[in-house]
């Protein structure tokens, strides 16, 4: 008897393949959760790696569940699990022998370039390598992801994808431009953002030339983007930054704008928190009274205000029933940060804001409570949850063109006290 031969239960493995993707998708709505800290993502990774190494270890038995499991769900969590699984398993297999030959979706392209960011450096880097300088604009897709999951810079290599064929790879080299605080690529991007026919290389286009110092193109290109039909992971980003970047006048004329169409209010609510104006604070406890501004207006005065709804009461003791909302029901993150926040009570929140208003400059854009010109770094030492991390972040980024965007999104590790980001 050899007792180094594994014992392989497929019932077990089975369920491994189904947990990791689960897990997966968990995560990865959790990375932009309103409730999720460095101790539930650090939870949720240590399992994630339990699943992926048991079918690792489990050789080609570990593989087919996983092929299996895709063959039955075509999701996130799954093209990531199967992915990673014959990363690992097949070092040395042609990218093509992995990915379908059909048209990809962002979707599969996203669970792909994070399955690849979550093997080991020394396993991955040969291919990262070879697949950015290469032709296959997937395998340089993926190796751009990679990069910016794990804030590793190209340098050389990057410039030129910004014109890559490929609007996908372009603007995803765009979006690693502005995270890795590449102001050289500034000019290229600003010039990208003003006649762009793609949508998508027009936005990145905007974001990154915003985080890399343009206030002057920029602001306005990314403005005009948000319109009834934007998506929402697209809207979103575009109203955490404008504020941050414009003069306080246009920001609050284009703030009102988007409040004035039903299909848009949802994102200038979004944007009156980024703007942090304590003026604002009455303003958002009367859009409480809307059921489906309710808990976004909510979530803007915590994050002006640096209060928490739960731990202080301020929240309505009975829950209604969620009401029909076109904008969150369109999208699964949008949905999952509005499942995940508190109902606010206007009334108790009136009160807290009678006792606390003097705590507020009001000429003076608050984020977490304080001025937002004091927060320094890391980012985890004033914002525990990850949404706000990734208020803060941008704060940062915008202050600094050419330092690295803060990585909220970054594998987290124990510490003698806390956790910490691993990269």
């Amino acid at each position: 008897m050899n007792c180094n031969a594994p014992l392989l239960n497929l019932r077990i493995l089975r369920l491994h393949a189904e947990n990791a993707a689960f897990v997966v998708a968990l995560h990865r709505r959790g990375l932009d959760g309103p409730n999720f800290g460095l101790i539930d993502l650090y939870d949720l990774e240590n399992r994630l790696a339990g699943h992926l190494d048991a079918l690792t270890m489990a050789g080609e038995a570990g593989y087919g569940l996983a092929e299996e499991n895709l063959a039955m769900t075509v999701g996130y969590g799954e093209i990531f699990t199967l992915f990673h699984v014959a990363l690992r398993q097949r070092p040395a297999i042609a990218l093509a022998e992995l990915v379908p030959k059909a048209a990809l979706e962002p979707e599969q392209l996203s669970a792909m370039g994070a399955a690849a960011a979550w093997c080991a450096p020394d396993l991955i880097a040969a291919r990262m390598r070879a697949w950015i300088g290469g032709a296959d604009p997937v395998a340089v897709w993926i190796a751009l992801d990679v990069c910016g999951r794990r804030r590793v810079d190209p340098r050389n290599l990057l410039p030129p994808l910004l014109a890559h064929p490929d609007p996908r790879v372009a603007a995803r080299a765009m979006q690693l431009a502005g995270e890795l605080g590449r102001a050289d690529l500034a000019p290229a991007l600003v010039a990208r953002c003003r006649a762009e026919p793609d949508p998508e290389v027009r936005f990145w286009a905007g974001w990154a030339a915003a985080l890399l110092g343009d206030r002057t193109t920029a602001p306005a290109a990314l403005a005009e983007q948000i319109v009834p039909g934007t998506p929402a992971p697209r809207a979103r980003r575009i109203a955490e930054l404008v504020p941050l970047i414009w003069d306080d006048r246009a920001a609050k004329s284009w703030i009102a704008r988007l409040l004035a169409n039903a299909a848009t209010e949802r994102w200038g609510v979004v944007a009156t928190g980024a703007l942090g104006a304590a003026a604002s604070l009455d303003w958002l406890i009367r859009q409480m009274q809307e059921p489906t501004l309710s808990r976004i207006s909510g979530a803007a005065f915590c994050r002006i205000g640096g209060i928490r709804l739960g731990p202080l009461s301020l929240e309505l003791k009975e829950f209604p029933d969620d009401p029909a909302n076109a904008v969150v029901e369109a999208c699964d993150q949008e949905s999952f940060i509005e499942g995940k926040l508190y109902w606010p009570d206007p009334d108790k929140l009136a009160h807290w804001l009678g006792t606390n208003r003097a705590r507020f400059a009001p000429d003076t854009r608050s984020l977490l409570g304080v001025a937002a010109w004091t927060l320094q770094p890391p980012i985890e030492a004033h914002a525990p949850w990850q949404l706000d991390q990734r208020a803060l972040a941008l704060e940062l980024s915008t202050r600094s063109p050419d330092a690295p965007l803060p990585n909220w999104h970054g594998a987290v590790v124990m510490q003698d006290r806390g956790f910490t980001r691993l990269w």
